[in-house]
């Protein structure tokens, strides 16, 4: 690649990555991208549940629920000002986000191009677009949620999105902080690193710089987000004892590779570490959270005039 594919700087700005592997930093922006990435084919399963969720599954449920409650929250307050508002989600996986959001009055469409993904869709009947081409109209709200960073050359899809947004529409790009204190201290086994998946690692100013190139001006940036922060560290720091990612497929109920009982006996191991860790892992948030450096963020723009 010889640019950097979320500022397009030249190849002569980028730098191997100094805990990141096998990424590429950009020196403009500082955001990174994974280097000559493998290819990633997302089949059905990556998107379906499993058939028989575990008891620590429905254990966890309130809590996901609360976190999706939140996410659900922050969208409609976004909207608030709008009669009849009009949502695109841009790479919207299974449909769950589109379908919660038609059920509260929104008109939502998704945008998905990963075949698993829309078999899962159409049997549930949602609105989805197979190319962004399709998705015509003027959109109150453009969201990428946890989908930017799966793309390849994220400027590309804003300019591509900018004409289907409305005057007075907003973006909504919710990715992993690559500027994050847990990004550098965990480097691979960061909950949010996830190769070959996630191609970008984006910094707020490389979002800022993304955005700007794109004709776009950021109203604010949230880095709280708990359904992402807390929950990302917590994986993060378990990551380091454990099988990468253990306690995430088995509350979130997806992607399990391992046996039941194994599950079960690495999500009790994952209690007990965290049970006597807990002081210390609510410090080091707190202190994220005080220099903005936690794990995720969320980042709201609109056209700049």
């Amino acid at each position: 690649m010889s640019k950097c594919p979320i500022c397009e700087n030249n190849r002569d700005e980028l730098i191997i990555s100094s805990f990141l592997p096998r990424c590429y930093q950009c020196g403009v922006c500082g955001g990174s991208f994974v280097i000559n990435p493998e290819k990633d084919i997302y089949a059905e399963e990556y998107f379906s549940e499993k058939d028989a969720p575990s008891l620590i599954f429905r254990v966890s449920a309130p809590l996901l629920s609360f976190f999706y409650v939140l996410r659900v929250g922050k969208i409609t307050k976004l909207l608030n000002d709008k009669k009849n508002p009009k949502v695109l989600d841009y790479s919207c996986g299974a449909g769950k986000l589109v379908e919660n959001l038609i059920k509260r009055g929104v008109d939502a469409t998704g945008f998905e191009p990963s075949e698993g993904a829309r078999s899962i869709i159409q049997k549930k009947n949602l609105p989805v677009y197979r190319e962004i081409k399709q998705a015509e109209g003027s959109y109150d709200l453009i969201m990428f949620w946890q989908s930017l960073e799966h793309t390849e050359a994220p400027l590309e899809v804003l300019n591509s999105v900018r004409s289907n947004l409305a005057i007075d529409g907003k973006i909504l790009i919710a990715v992993p902080n690559a500027d994050s204190f847990e990004a550098r201290i965990f480097k691979q086994n960061w909950f949010h690193y996830t190769y070959p998946l996630h191609r970008i690692h984006f910094t707020p100013e490389a979002v800022k710089i993304m955005l700007e190139n794109a004709g776009f001006k950021i109203i604010s940036i949230d880095f709280f987000n708990p359904e992402y922060t807390i929950s990302g560290l917590v994986q993060s720091f378990l990551n380091w004892f454990l099988p990468k990612d253990m306690l995430y497929s088995v509350v979130g109920h997806r992607r399990l590779s391992m046996s039941l009982n194994q599950a079960i006996f690495f999500a009790f191991f994952s209690a007990v570490l965290l049970l006597v860790f807990s002081p210390f892992l609510i410090l080091f948030f707190f202190i994220e959270l005080i220099f903005k450096k936690t794990g995720a963020m969320i980042v709201i723009a609109e056209k700049a005039s």
